[in-house]
Parts: structure tokens; sequence; C-alpha cells
């Protein structure tokens, strides 16, 4: 069950290590309005509370405040929840994070422009899952840095720089991280990354820590004994091992779709590349392709995955399949932070206080996604049906039944298959396209909605009881 908005910011930040036993109830304050209200400003969540907006201020003023303290202290209380759980599912990737008012000055360029006006972050994340129940567990790790101007343009310098200084060392700095926090659960710990992260040192980091992956080839990198390429071996006929559907989500101008796809797997050592020098020690890695089965000339839906995972029965390559399609929900998580949190619609007198306010949001966000979950997710669970008072408090599901219902609420809470779309519809969902699956802006429209309706609720209650 998600806690309440204060349940919930206390056991996310209540241990963090800001200096003074004031700021960390302060920012517990902070984190729970932000929560409860999402989307809405500092100043807006704190509802004419005067009080609690200066005090709110203050904190996010404070010099002594620093961000990475607050992101710490979140990361600790998610690490502890994931040791106590079975095989857990690192999803990772890298977003940016664009402002345009005045503190965007002090910020990096995040497009194809050095001087463009929209400047702002690079962030890499990292969410936990658990591979069983496949919800989310919390965020384990995020990196957000800014580009330095002076450097733009000089990606042609690349290849003399050192690894850890580029860009691409985000990976393997990641799982360094999600290791410490997570001491021996790493073991059963699983990054799932996107192309991106196919980097030969990144592959040669988690195979000499014995730490396990999936990760989506992209380079056509050569192979140790046959002196074929790994694309030209998986171009030629392959025993295919199954046929599965894999869902291909909306990204862009690409609509959702299913696919129908062919899959197999195999073992190889791929070759170290040139400007390793030679005598380079390979990389054995099992390999899993989906090859859409009406594309055999090499379009549409093609996966090349390397794993770390065993891949000598059907049932074992069927599971790193569904693996990879859950580093989807990185993706969701994004569209948590900026569409339902509005990170990028914060506004700060200066870059330390915005991203002391960025971290806090990137955790709100996990909630966003957490109650989101509670009602989408039990489709895939046949037989499980939550109710709506697993995830709104009494006075919530009845206010939403009154709000949207006719008649009186009912003795025992109705489904939260119902609360979600109730919900969406007092946010504005009309489910034109007929899919029953509402989007962030009308799901946490409706969430602020009822939140009025519910405090209006709670008062006058307590006026009837003054009477």
């Amino acid at each position: 069950m998600i806690l309440s908005a204060t349940g919930w910011s206390q056991s996310l930040f209540g241990q963090c290590q800001l200096g003074d036993a004031r700021r960390t109830r302060r920012l517990v304050d902070v984190g729970a309005r932000l929560a409860r209200h999402a989307g809405a400003s500092l100043a807006r969540s704190c509802r004419g509370d005067g009080a609690a907006m200066l005090g709110g201020y203050r904190l996010m003023n404070n010099a002594h405040v620093e961000a990475e303290a607050i992101a710490e202290g979140g990361f600790a209380a998610v690490a502890r929840e994931a040791r106590e759980l079975g095989l857990l599912l690192a999803v990772e990737d890298t977003t940016t994070l664009s402002y345009a008012h005045g503190v965007a000055a002090e910020l990096g360029t995040t497009g194809s422009r050095a001087q463009a006006k929209q400047r702002g972050y690079l962030v890499h994340s990292v969410l936990l899952l658990d591979a069983t129940s496949e919800r989310t567990v919390g965020l384990i790790e995020q990196r957000r840095w800014c580009r330095d101007d002076a450097a733009y343009g000089q990606k042609h310098q690349c290849a003399r720089r050192r690894y850890e200084d580029k860009e691409s060392y985000k990976w393997q700095q990641g799982s360094q991280r999600m290791a410490e926090r997570l001491g021996p659960a790493m073991s059963h710990t699983i990054s799932i990354c996107d192309r991106e992260s196919d980097i030969y040192e990144y592959l040669r980091y988690k195979c000499l820590e014995g730490q396990r992956f999936v990760i989506r080839a992209q380079s056509d990198r050569g192979l140790e004994e046959s002196g074929q390429t790994l694309f030209e071996m998986l171009s030629s006929e392959q025993p295919w091992q199954y046929e599965a559907t894999v869902e291909i989500a909306q990204r862009g101008g690409r609509a959702a779709r299913k696919a129908r796809v062919r899959v197999s797997s195999c073992r190889v050592d791929l070759r170290a590349p040139k400007r390793r020098g030679k005598g380079s020690e390979s990389i054995g890695v099992n390999v899993v392709l989906g090859r859409e089965r009406e594309a055999e000339d090499g379009g549409g839906f093609n996966w090349v995955l390397l794993t770390s995972e065993p891949v000598e029965r059907e049932e074992q390559v069927r599971q790193i399949v569904r693996y990879y399609e859950l580093r989807w929900r990185i993706e969701e998580y994004h569209k948590a932070w900026k569409s339902g949190v509005g990170v990028e619609r914060l506004r700060a007198q200066s870059a330390l206080t915005l991203e002391r306010l960025v971290v806090i949001t990137a955790f709100v966000a996990v909630r966003l996604l957490q109650l989101r979950e509670q009602v989408l997710l039990p489709e895939k669970s046949p037989g499980i049906e939550l109710r709506s008072d697993r995830i709104l408090a009494a006075d919530e599901w009845r206010v939403l039944w009154l709000t949207t219902q006719k008649g009186p609420p009912p003795a025992q809470a109705p489904p939260a298959s119902w609360a979600c779309l109730a919900l969406a519809k007092l946010g504005g969902f009309l489910d034109t396209k007929r899919t029953g699956r509402p989007g962030w802006e009308s799901l946490w429209l409706g969430w602020q909605a009822l939140q009025e309706r519910v405090q209006g609720f709670r008062l006058a209650r307590g006026l009837a009881l003054e009477m």
C-alpha cells in the first residue's frame, strides 16, 4: 500500500543528514506537500499556510543544505526496502531538463546549439523494479550534470579523452554507486539498458565484477573465432526457439503496436575494439535475437540483447525478453517527472535552489508512478483485484464516489480500477481512443481536484462537530 503523503515523505526523507534535525523535519514537510499536490509549485502546495511556505523556501535557499544529501537520504531508504526483496531489475536511461527563465544562464546546454535559450541539466536515473511483481521499488541512483559550454563542438576529440572523463562513463558510475548502496543485494540485481550503454568498457566492467545485465546491442562488434561480426552472424539463418508477441510502445511519431517476433539465442565472444590495443581480452556474453516475422529483410522490429543471464532453455529466453520490455518503465518515470510533477515548470532564484527542488520532485515522480501502477498493473495479474482503499484514504474514495456517482457510497470500497478512471474523468479524461488507460495530465488534474474536495469535506465535518 502506498503511504499517505506525510508517511511517504517521512519514510523517504526522515533519515536525511542535513546538519540539523530541524532541517530534516522541514524537508519531510516540503516533500509531503509537493507529493500531496503533485504538479503544484512549492508556494501553491502550501495552500495559504504562510509559515510553511516561508520555512520551505528558507530550506531550499539554505546554503548548508546540499542537494546530494537529500538525494542520498532517499537512495538509502530505497536500498533498505530493496534489500528485503528478491530479484530486482535496475532500469536506467538519460533525459534532459530544460529551463528558459533567469536561472538558465547558470546551467548548461542540453541541445544541438551552444547558445540555445533553453538550458538545463542532463540527468541519468536508475529505477529499481521488483522482477516478480513488476512494481516500481524506487530511485536508487540519479546523477545530474551541466555541459561545459567551452567543451561544446569538441566531439571529434572524444577518442583522445579518458573513458572516466566521458559522459558515457555514467553507465559504469551508476552501477558502482548502486552496488555500494545495495551491498549483497547487487548479486540479484539485473541492469536493463538501451543501446546507448553498448560500450565495450561498460560491458567489460559488468563482466569482471560479476554483475548481471541485459543490454540492447548497438555496435556491430567483431567475434573472436569466426572472423564475422555479431550482426553478420545473426543475419544468417538462425534456429528459432519460439515466437512471441511483443508490445512496441508509442514514441514520438511512432504509434504503439504489437509485433509478432521470432526469438533465438546463442553464446558469443566479442572481440575488444582496436583502441584497446593488441592482446585485450574478449568478452563472453549470451545473445538473444528477436526479429519481426514479417520483416526478414532487416526492417521492422529487431532486438539484439547482450546478457549475462542463461539462455539454455526457452523459459529463460522468454524471461530476458520480458525484462527488456520493462525497460520502458524508465520512460514512464520521465513522463511522470515532467508531465505529472512538472519538474521543468519549476522556478527558482538560483541554480542551487533549483537543484534542491529537482531532487525532491525526482522522488515525488516515483510516488506518482507507483500510485498509477496500483491500478494498472493488476490488469496483468488475473485474479488480483485491488480495492480503492488500498490507494486512497477512506475520506478520499468516499468523496470521489459522491463527486462522480449517484447515490451514497457503498459500505465496501469499490475496485481500484474504478478509482483510477473516476480520478481521470474528474481531470477531463474522455477515453476517446477507447484504451481505458488515462494519461498523466488527466489523472493528476483529477487528483488535485479531489484533494480540494476532500479538504472542504474535512473542514465541513470539523465545523459540524463543533456545533
